[in-house]
């Protein structure tokens, strides 16, 4: 016999109708279950001219305009084991009244009218993203290009989305980018989603080992002090080195040195939307010596170390050991 698993709802009107559609149930029932269930429901949509699909679960409401069946019965199991993903990196401090939105086009252009048409006078500032994906007050709009590449981008994304929508924390752009690049990582069975493994992001370790060998890494006090906003102005290459290094350093201060970071990682994790965070930070800016205020360094300096100088040089060794110990 087969089920499908459902949380139940955690807000008043939010609990999916009795004949919810379960599109993909009974091929998901065949062999032994693997493939991720969840309970959804669809209903046609229409972007422009491109008839599209509606699809609504716990957690959010996509609005696509895919068309292969499969990718489409993919996306419920998806979008909600990204959540539960996020859950337990940062949990919940707030219920948000609605479902979050995510729109999946599958055109470039697509997604360039949609953006023009939702993000105005900034849209420029969007359209230079690479393959397409974005997220912006609290909606996630991605462009498919690939599996490989659209998926990885889609649960990063859906981290910032998270964010905006159930921390409602302002993040240095060093933890916000570096744990949406901690989400990327994922494995896949023939029956869908099979887990999601931090460490298996084979992108983002390629473009890693090649900074290490290039001699092209961010000193750790400019990985600290920039903004992602910087960085999408620059080279390809710089911004896979960003994107790469931020999620090296989240691997390093989660299980590098022994663990010897993990626990102050952890708890500035559980702060994260906290009243608390803020003001620890800036007393302990005050307190130093320092006579510029960097956001994100200062954050680091609070909650993890304040020698920079040791833990760069363990956090390269990190990386060299880790990245290019095999080659």
């Amino acid at each position: 016999m087969c089920c499908a698993r459902f949380a139940s709802t955690r807000r008043a009107g939010r609990a999916l109708p009795a004949a919810v559609l379960l599109l993909g149930l009974l091929a998901g029932c065949v062999a032994d279950q693997r493939r991720n269930q969840v309970q959804f429901e669809t209903e046609p949509w229409k972007f422009s001219n491109a008839d599209g699909t509606k699809i609504t679960t716990e957690h959010y409401e996509i609005f696509t305009t895919l068309k292969d069946k499969v990718l489409i019965e993919a996306l419920p199991g998806f979008v909600e084991g990204s959540f539960q993903q996020y859950e337990k990196l940062v949990p919940p401090v707030r219920e948000p009244e609605e479902r979050m939105k995510v729109y999946l086009f599958v055109s470039r252009g697509q997604w360039i009218a949609f953006t023009k048409r939702f993000t105005g006078a900034r849209a420029r500032v969007f359209l230079q993203i690479r393959n397409g994906g974005y997220s912006e007050q609290g909606v996630s709009v991605i462009q498919y290009v690939a599996h490989q590449i659209t998926f990885p981008l889609f649960a990063h994304e859906g981290w910032h989305q998270y964010l905006y929508s159930h921390v409602n924390a302002t993040v240095p752009a060093w933890l916000n980018e570096g744990l949406a690049v901690l989400c990327e990582g994922q494995r896949w069975s023939t029956y869908g989603l099979k887990e999601f493994d931090a460490w298996y992001n084979p992108a983002r370790r390629n473009d890693l080992a090649d900074a290490l060998i290039s001699n092209r890494l961010y000193p750790l006090r400019k990985l600290l002090q920039t903004h992602a906003g910087e960085v999408i102005e620059g080279s390809s290459r710089s911004v896979a080195t960003y994107y790469a290094q931020l999620w090296a350093l989240m691997l390093f201060l989660r299980d590098g040195e022994k663990g010897k970071y993990a626990a102050d990682f952890q708890h500035l994790l559980a702060a994260l939307g906290r009243p608390e965070l803020d003001q620890q930070v800036r007393a302990g800016h005050i307190w130093s010596e320092r006579d510029t205020f960097s956001p994100g360094e200062a954050l680091f300096r609070a909650y993890i170390s304040e020698d920079l100088d040791t833990v760069e040089r363990e956090y390269d060794a990190f990386m060299r050991a880790r990245f290019l110990g095999a080659r």
